[in-house]
């Protein structure tokens, strides 16, 4: 058997290894994953059980249903003052899908994207997947946020370069683009002719309003939309992960290549799950705004504690639910997260694991309750003063 180098240079995320390594071991507690600890709210599961019962259980469009699809265009003009056709959005299984199909549409053998990092791997693995070179743009440390390297993203574009993919707010980081930043990056594409990537699935996660501006209020010609991709989901935003349901926007002649490819890999989004998903939309507002403050709440908790470790910094994390602390003098993080879970049964993501930008850091997830965290916590601090 002979497989082929876009699947061989394709690593198995350090994340997996961590939480299999953690599952493993009783008592354990896994910060290492990016989700929450809370299942999904009552009313979107009920939502999925009486869609169900009422037949939603064949095929839909590829692209998703005309309700579906509606419903996220009238959301996201509600959330961002930007009008999207329905046939403008793109249903998919998860924003993860609408990612990986994205880059596939738009990257190729002997083509690059420039990926804005600390990242998840996805971009870097769908761009290698798809036969292209990643290039990663790290994120500049200021005195106490990251910030975008714009001088380094310009210069890492070539005639070559078909994407730049951007997250924000970020995993792991927690930066979130001033306005300043988004205009810029929009420039920098607009000069090169480049398409931007813009995965926004934490949109609603936000500390200091109630929305992180899309880069969809930037790019708003209608002309200009084969510029932009915006990705979403409802797994960050209503606590949907599992059910596997997001989207992308972006010009008709782009969602209607995305939606063709998407057919022959995934068929469609689950039936009920995406009325699930217009319940979400329309009655979810209370849960979101209740979200968002316990977040705010759990981000003040990790921030005090980790902010008083011997050696660590930490730029504030404006968006998601991840801390991203800087550890002095740490080489390799994959160790220290190796040990740190063998020595006291906190599992917490390896900075590594997000390019070679994230090395150094470490990254947990806030987004549990305040007696999980105290107790992970408490562990850190006992395992850091041995240290």
């Amino acid at each position: 058997m002979k497989l082929r180098p876009e699947i061989l240079d394709v690593v198995e995320s350090p994340l997996v290894r961590i939480a299999t390594a953690a599952e493993a071991m009783p008592g354990s507690i896994k910060l290492c994953y990016g989700e929450s600890d809370m299942p999904t709210p009552e009313f979107i599961s009920r939502a999925a059980y009486d869609a169900a019962l009422a037949g939603h259980t064949f095929y839909t469009h590829p692209a998703g249903s005309p309700e579906l699809r509606q419903a996220i265009a009238a959301k996201v003009l509600e959330l961002q003052g930007v009008s999207y056709r329905p046939s403008e959005v793109m249903a998919a299984v998860g924003g993860t899908m609408a990612i990986h199909v994205a880059i596939r549409a738009l990257v190729g053998r002997g083509d690059n994207a420039v990926i804005v990092s600390p990242a998840y791997a996805i971009y870097h693995n769908s761009v290698i997947m798809a036969g292209g070179e990643p290039r990663h743009v790290a994120l500049a440390h200021g005195r106490d946020r990251f910030v975008l390297d714009l001088d380094r993203l310009e210069r890492a574009i070539d005639g070559q370069t078909r994407l730049i993919v951007v997250n924000s707010p970020s995993n792991p980081t927690g930066w979130t683009m001033t306005i300043a930043e988004q205009r810029a990056i929009a420039g920098v594409a607009a000069r090169h002719g480049v398409v931007i990537l813009s995965d926004e699935v934490y949109e609603r996660l936000v500390f200091d309003a109630d929305i992180a501006p899309s880069l969809a209020r930037v790019i708003d010609d209608v002309d200009q939309r084969d510029r932009l991709i915006v990705v979403n989901s409802f797994s960050k935003t209503y606590n949907m992960t599992g059910w596997r349901l997001g989207w992308a926007q972006g010009s008709e002649t782009l969602i209607r290549h995305l939606y063709k490819a998407a057919e022959f890999i995934t068929s469609n989004p689950t039936a009920l799950v995406q009325q699930a998903g217009i319940v979400a939309l329309r009655d979810g507002e209370p849960y979101v705004r209740d979200l968002r403050a316990h977040y705010a709440q759990r981000r003040a908790q990790v921030s005090a504690a980790l902010r008083a470790l011997r050696g660590v910094t930490l730029p504030e994390p404006l968006g998601a639910f991840d801390a991203f602390p800087r550890i002095d003098g740490l080489t390799d993080s994959t160790a220290l997260t190796s040990d740190l879970l063998q020595e006291s049964g906190v599992a917490l993501a390896p900075g590594v694991a997000f390019g070679v930008a994230g090395e150094g850091h470490v990254r947990p997830c806030f987004a549990a309750s305040e007696a999980t965290l105290t107790d992970a916590l408490t562990r850190l601090r006992t395992y850091w003063d041995r240290r």
